[in-house]
């Protein structure tokens, strides 16, 4: 096999990211401490996939979510049989590649692995693979060294088997021209809204209509059901406040571990840059590189005016107007080539011309800032409070199991699991639905337990529930208010409002769709009864206000050779729009960078495609079986 350990460089920054959703939690034995059980939600070739390996997957793509979405994200969207069946297909995909390559005898030599990981910044101090700092990485993710190269092996073994179909292809000039050309293409266009609100005096609605839609919509038209509540949660927060950290502790590890409280060396630069563009000639290269001889000669002859030359001759954007004045940087915060230059000057030092992909540089070294030590009473508190959530994490998947068995054991009170963890049982006044769903961080989960009958009637706890990362709750409904119909007079004006609204909203659009087959006939503006707003220009991708996805479809729907034409569609206001086709602008030619990324991203579709087609290859030549009771447990 190929060498695919010194081509893969990114995976392991991929898997230090995702390792720590799904053991930050319960920590890494949690998924092996609920025994063989669990029932299998597909078999692969005879491999079986588990319920516990899909409730991880699910915890990664959640947590994943959570961190792009933060207060936007909807725990209830994978609660969707079409995402729980997506998240199954990757698990199948993913074990229908490990049997290929074991098919294949795909390997990954130790020699190899040892070398790549030593390799990693994440592992390393001042530039060296520190072992201590390996084991402390990862067992801040709760993983052994044996576990995260198992792990990371098994990744780097399906390479060879996707690569060459998701980076091998090559993307025809004349396509990448066209799709830029679609992108890019500019619709001058006009709109005219029908609003709607004019239409509402004019509706009529009589008093059965009203009684009708409250017959009809009753359950809509409830108070909903409210709830008082008492709950605890588990937090590693509340975990690290109960341990307590001895002064010698904080001591020995600010001892062992001083180079982490090291500031590096920082120098002080700046430079005049020559620039050179992206796939220039030799010749381009060369007459660069003379001008920046030229300059360096300048600045060598007169130091204090390497400011002023830099303003006049530097293609810095950056920098120029700042007398290419840099600040300081440590090591390892620029290119290769000039940050060895920068790192090797004294202070005082004009060096150049120093080839970098920008073009051609000229330093000047201004100042140095030597390493420093942080002292232990400024990084005190921080250590302290990392040795505390250190403890607590070590803590927190027994304090879990703990916080499961006694809100079970002691279903009728949460007051002895309280006790015996040292939380605190928190109450609440009547709540929705929805506002415990906002107390209990977004978790839907949490709301199903609490409000499921056994609870409501009973007043049973819930379960220990993960509502979060590292965040487990439990609750109980001290008093319950349930869903009550509102009141026939209470409500009456409100769909009288209503209903008038969705009328007043119909008239719009018909009126709307008229207006538009006029002026489809040829029909002026003006006979058609439409005025039309300033022209905006738009692409495809320009979501304004007034043009909807679904308007920008329909106006780049429209024949580019014939204008003026004209489109319509219902409005975010209830209203009717018309939008006028005015002209089309032609992309210009792009520029070979930017050809050269849409030929990338059109590739990596290709790729995508290709790979799935290879997947479904391996799919119809194995066993691949679903059990979809089991998949749609939660």
């Amino acid at each position: 096999m190929f060498n695919i350990v010194e081509r893969h460089k990114r995976v392991v920054q991929i898997i230090l990211g995702l390792i720590t959703l799904p053991f930050a939690f319960f920590g890494v034995d949690y998924y092996f401490r609920q025994g063989s059980t669990s029932l299998d939600v597909a078999t692969v070739a005879g491999e079986k996939i588990t319920q516990q390996q899909f409730n991880q997957t699910l915890a990664e793509q959640q947590e994943r979510m959570r961190a792009q979405l933060g207060a936007n994200f909807d725990p209830t969207m994978f609660d969707n049989p079409e995402v729980r069946f997506a998240l199954l297909q990757q698990l199948i995909n993913r074990q229908l590649l490990q049997d290929k390559a074991s098919q294949e005898a795909f390997r990954v030599p130790d020699a190899q692995m040892q070398q790549f990981i030593a390799g990693q910044a994440a592992f390393q101090e001042n530039g060296q693979f520190s072992p201590d700092r390996y084991k402390q990485v990862l067992a801040g993710q709760n993983m052994t060294p044996a576990g995260f190269e198992d792990q990371l092996r098994r990744d780097l073994l399906l390479a060879p088997l996707q690569e060459p179909m998701s980076l091998g292809n090559i993307v025809a000039r004349a396509s990448g021209e066209r799709y830029l050309g679609l992108s890019e293409q500019r619709r001058e266009v006009q709109a005219a809204a029908i609003d709607s609100e004019p239409y509402i005096p004019g509706t009529r609605i009589d008093d059965a209509a009203v009684k009708a839609f409250y017959d009809a919509n009753a359950a809509s038209l409830q108070t909903p059901e409210q709830a008082k509540i008492e709950y605890v949660m588990l937090t590693l927060d509340a975990l690290a406040g109960q341990a307590p950290i001895d002064p010698a502790e904080i001591k020995a590890q600010y001892e062992s571990n001083v180079k982490q409280y090291t500031k590096p060396e920082e120098r002080e630069a700046a430079h005049i840059l020559i620039a050179v563009k992206p796939g220039a000639g030799d010749d381009a290269k060369a007459a660069a590189k003379a001008k920046a001889a030229d300059v360096m000669a300048t600045a060598t002859a007169n130091p204090a005016k390497f400011g002023e030359l830099a303003k006049q001759f530097s293609q810095d954007p950056g920098s120029a107007a700042q007398g290419g004045d840099l600040g300081s940087f440590a090591r390892g915060n620029m290119v290769k080539p000039f940050d060895d230059a920068v790192f090797s000057m004294k202070v005082g030092d004009i060096v150049g011309p120093v080839e970098t992909d920008f073009g051609y540089h000229v330093i000047r070294l201004s100042g140095i800032a030597p390493a420093k030590v942080r002292p232990l009473d400024e990084v005190k508190a921080q250590i302290e409070t990392d040795l505390q959530r250190q403890k607590a994490t070590q803590k927190f998947a027994t304090a879990a199991d703990q916080l499961q068995n006694l809100v079970y054991e002691q279903a009728d009170s949460l007051q002895g699991a309280a006790k015996a963890l040292g939380l605190p049982v928190q109450a609440t006044p009547l709540l929705t639905r929805s506002q415990v769903q906002a107390l209990a961080k977004g978790n839907a989960k949490f709301v199903q337990a609490l409000f499921s009958p056994e609870s409501t009637q009973a007043k049973r706890n819930t379960e220990a529930i993960e509502v979060a990362p590292n965040t487990l709750m439990a609750g109980r409904i001290i008093d319950y208010a349930p869903a009550a119909p509102r009141p026939f007079a209470d409500v009456q004006d409100e769909i009288r409002r209503q209903l008038a609204r969705k009328a007043a909203s119909e008239l719009a659009h018909k009126a709307g769709r008229e207006k538009l087959a006029l002026l489809e006939q040829g029909r002026s503006d003006k006979d058609a009864g439409v005025t039309f707003a300033p022209q905006v220009s738009l692409t495809r991708h320009d979501v304004q206000p007034g043009y909807s996805p679904d308007a920008l479809k329909r106006i780049f729907q429209l024949d580019p050779a014939k204008v003026p034409q004209y489109a319509g569609a219902p409005n975010e206001r209830g209203g009717f729009s018309i939008y006028k086709l005015a002209k089309v602008v032609e992309s210009p030619a792009p520029d070979p960078a930017k050809l050269t990324a849409a030929n990338t991203r059109i590739g990596e579709q290709l790729g995508r495609e290709l790979l799935n087609a290879y997947l479904a290859t391996l799919k119809e030549k194995a066993d691949v079986k679903i059990n979809q009771a089991n998949l749609e447990k939660k």
